[in-house]
């Protein structure tokens, strides 16, 4: 009897502990799962943000322990609707265009913008790209007009890139009016860009290039850059990338879709400037603060020059008192 006794003790005592031990993990796991719940970070952005918010996303993570940043990529114009029409979740939306979360979050799905860098359209190419030893600032329209010559563009209805590569070809037209004779180089560009040349975002144009599907394409300075490809300067009037062609650049205005089925908006030239904003009721309000923090202040202006972009600092923002506290130092009252 006591061999038995001492038996069942010893089966009883190792039931319990593994009872403890499952319970143990099973708690522990559930801590696990929450904690990596509470601390994922949600980033919704310009596809032209790619490289330097995936380098904001590895600086945060390294310094938070623990934390999960989820850096998504799509056109600017997708990124807002994963907010507004899909009802998605999300901490922070980062669009080329500050106006389109003014015009399309405000004041429903946000209460600022932070203008924090700019950019400006270029020709990109790559060395087998057909004529590519002639193209210049003074022929490149001839080029591409070429009947053996394929070049591509974003979806205007889709990215920034887009619409501005058309707002860049109507400004061509007044700038080469002399050469043109009456010319419509908008309309001619148009035409000669055929529904298989567009793509959603400017990122998905650079396998065209590589494939030589395509001989140049319509993109972002920072883009051309990061990707070492090779890029035609366009005169400052007419690449949407100098604050004081402001002006001339607003006689220029291009018609897309507007936000609901059916209906069209318009866009007017204006300097190209990126903006973000922390979504209303964020998921991870103090990470999202932390990653604004970088991304408005000294680290976020290296990451950007140190790929290829143009930092505003200190950051516009159209209205400065409803941004959170501890990121207003880092803010000015919009003067544009």
């Amino acid at each position: 009897m006591s061999r038995y006794r001492s038996l069942t003790c010893v089966v009883r005592r190792a039931g319990l502990c593994l009872a403890l031990a499952v319970a143990v993990g099973c708690g522990s796991g559930k801590e696990t799962a929450e904690g990596v719940k509470k601390q994922k970070l949600l980033v919704y952005h310009a596809a032209s943000l790619t490289l330097p918010f995936v380098a904001i996303e590895k600086l945060m993570e390294a310094r938070f322990p623990g934390l999960n940043v989820i850096c998504e990529s799509s056109s600017s114009r997708m990124a807002i609707r994963k907010v507004t029409d899909l009802q998605r979740k999300a901490d922070i939306v980062a669009s080329a265009d500050e106006a389109l979360i003014r015009s399309q979050m405000m004041p429903d799905y946000a209460d600022w913008v932070g203008t924090f860098a700019r950019n400006r359209v270029v020709i990109a190419y790559t060395e087998r790209s057909r004529y590519r030893d002639e193209i210049n600032q003074d022929n490149w329209y001839e080029i591409l007009l070429r009947e053996d010559v394929n070049y591509g563009q974003a979806d205007p209805n889709n990215a920034p890139v887009g619409y501005r590569t058309w707002l860049t070809w109507q400004l061509a037209s007044h700038h080469y009016a002399d050469k043109l004779q009456g010319r419509d180089l908008f309309e001619e560009l148009k035409a000669n860009c055929p529904t298989r040349n567009i793509r959603p975002h400017c990122n998905e144009l650079i396998p065209l290039l590589e494939s030589l599907a395509l001989d140049y394409t319509f993109q972002y300075r920072s883009v051309a850059l990061q990707h070492h490809l090779t890029w035609l300067k366009l005169p400052e009037e007419i690449d949407l990338g100098s604050e004081k062609h402001k002006d001339l650049y607003a006689k220029t205005k291009v018609e897309i879709s507007g936000r609901m089925k059916g209906t069209t908006a318009i866009k007017t030239g204006k300097p190209i400037l990126y903006g973000a904003t922390m979504v209303r009721d964020p998921q991870n309000r103090e990470m999202a603060l932390e990653f604004l923090k970088i991304l408005f202040g000294p680290e976020g202006q290296k990451i950007l020059e140190e790929n290829f972009q143009e930092g505003v600092a200190p950051v516009y923002c159209d209205n400065v008192q409803a941004a959170p506290e501890v990121l207003r130092e880092l803010l000015r009252p919009a003067d544009f």
